[in-house]
């Protein structure tokens, strides 16, 4: 097995959160925060946001220093949040939409005199802040944390958050040694410390008399989740597109290689991963696109990397190289590459399990599905009989792959995972170019150059009545999370069509702004954002 350089892929989650109590016919809110970009959550409920976009956008009278990312923010129980970055800090009325005293920022020694004798490391940085449950407020910095009076300007205590917010229960807690960000819930005594690396947090109690730590580590998607995101990527020049699913929102388009063979959002849901050709027939790449803040990375991924997958956990990366008759693994917290030999010839489609402990790589074998031990990154068995197989798509359950076959055939096979022999085939009168399988396993849509999307019954190993597209040569299809919509594309659109699975006209269209070559690929999933 062969190794390129290594380099750290780690994205970090958010940097900074705040809450906001009612303020006429808004709700409360929690606000978070990544680089220059920020999402408003419903306090009361657990949704998604409805809507992600920049501080530029949010708050236009912020530092024009600060616009580009802060270090933390701290709320007071009202519409008033104190923003910090270095040693300075801007007070800032979120519901007037503009700076309270002036928009220049002061330093925190100024802003806040009671911590130049107090707490004076505080004036030179603060991670974190929140509001207490007497209008006081709490700031953190590393795993110190002081209680401070905005109306005297003193430091009420002063402490660590080892010793004075540990609770017998949760004697080891992430947040003991630091956090990455805070914030109340508005009108109780309950807030969150995020834990450090910004995805996930504890629950606590910010009552001055008994602040305590009273949960165990939470991933933080979990209880504010994640938007929908769909991506777009044209396979000729590789041109990415990320839009929110539900509205439409363009989010980010970028450029990240030529000749791709697919895109998939990671489930950590801040990058898009795309495979991109080397020059000359040479060394590919891995291109990871941070969503909300648009940099872009590659690490090594073999000669002309294709398809990629990335398993449930994040962990790692897989693509194929049909032109070395291998696959690569990238290590997602490295950046590492390894490559697998054996997979065998003309590697196309490729897909994790649901466990994260197999990958299916499709080939021109015998039997055409390569099955790969995550753990030994090596071939360990092999199934589906002899024909040669391209796009895939897996069942969530994991128990069904279904994998396209050309060659005249033009067919779809259903192939149990943990089963032998020849699978049964569901024709799809043209070409299959891309597969997605339906959130509930009943289902899988195929994109085939037609004016439709071929439906095929999973269990009944049949063709279902199709969907019918505003385009003729459909070459993309996803489907959304709830089972109810198709994204479409066709060969040389210049948008996505949004069609219901149970027919009829579209019920959206996302603009390109630009026509698609004669490969395009398309992804679901969640993200942050």
């Amino acid at each position: 097995m062969s190794e390129t350089r290594t380099t750290d892929l780690t994205p970090g989650g958010i940097d900074a959160a705040f809450s906001v109590p009612d303020s006429g016919d808004a709700p409360a809110a929690v606000y978070m925060i990544r680089g220059s970009w920020a999402v408003r959550h419903d306090a009361a409920s657990t949704a998604p946001p409805q809507r992600g976009t920049t501080l530029r956008e949010l708050w236009p009278k912020l530092p024009a220093a600060y616009l580009g990312g802060i270090d933390a923010t701290c709320s007071t129980d009202t519409q008033r949040v104190h923003f910090f970055k270095g040693s300075t800090c801007v007070l800032y009325d979120i519901a007037q939409n503009e700076p309270v005293g002036g928009s220049s920022p002061a330093q925190i020694g100024d802003r806040l005199p009671g911590l130049r004798n107090g707490a004076p490391d505080f004036t030179q940085g603060v991670d974190a802040g929140m509001a207490a449950s007497d209008g006081t407020v709490y700031l953190f910095r590393g795993g110190q944390f002081v209680n401070y009076d905005l109306d005297t300007d003193e430091v009420l205590e002063q402490g660590t958050l080892e010793k004075d917010w540990a609770y017998t229960s949760y004697p080891d807690s992430e947040v003991y040694g630091g956090v990455a960000a805070a914030f109340n819930h508005p009108a109780t005594r309950n807030g969150y410390l995020v834990a450090p690396g910004g995805t996930r947090y504890v629950e606590c109690d910010t009552d001055p008399d008994g602040h305590r730590v009273t949960s165990g580590t939470k991933v933080l998607r979990d209880r504010w989740p994640y938007r929908t995101f769909l991506t777009v990527l044209d396979g000729s020049d590789g041109r990415l597109w990320v839009f929110d699913a539900g509205s439409g929102q363009r989010i980010r388009q970028t450029q990240t290689g030529s000749e791709s063979g697919g895109v998939v959002i990671s489930p950590d849901g801040f990058r898009a991963l795309t495979t991109v050709k080397g020059p000359g027939g040479g060394e590919g790449s891995l291109s990871l696109l941070d969503i909300t803040s648009g940099s872009l990375r590659t690490v090594g991924a073999g000669v002309w990397p294709y398809r990629v997958a990335v398993l449930p956990d994040g962990s790692a990366a897989y693509v194929t190289n049909p032109t070395t008759a291998s696959a690569h693994v990238i290590d997602l917290g490295t950046g590492a590459s390894r490559s697998i030999d054996g997979v065998g010839p003309s590697p196309d489609g490729v897909v994790a399990s649901p466990e994260g402990d197999h990958v299916y790589i499709a080939t021109d074998g015998d039997p055409v599905v390569a099955v790969v031990d995550t753990a030994t990154n090596t071939v360990v068995r092999r199934f589906g009989g002899p024909m040669a197989a391209l796009c895939t798509a897996l069942t969530p359950d994991g128990a069904v792959l279904a994998f396209g076959i050309r060659s005249g055939v033009n067919a779809v096979a259903l192939a149990r995972t943990a089963g032998a022999g020849d699978p049964p085939l569901v024709g799809v009168g043209q070409s299959p170019e891309q597969l997605a399988a339906s959130p509930d396993a009943a289902f899988v849509f195929v994109a085939n150059r037609g004016h439709e999307v071929k439906v095929i019954d999973v269990q009944a190993v049949r063709e279902a009545d199709p969907v019918r597209t505003p385009r003729d040569r459909t070459n993309a299809v996803a489907v959304s999370p709830d089972g109810e919509h198709l994204f479409v594309t066709s060969e040389r659109a210049d948008s996505v069509q949004k069609v219901p699975v149970s027919g009829g006209d579209p019920v959206a269209e996302f603009a390109l702004g630009a026509a698609l070559g004669n490969d395009a690929f398309l992804t679901v999933g969640p993200a942050w954002g």
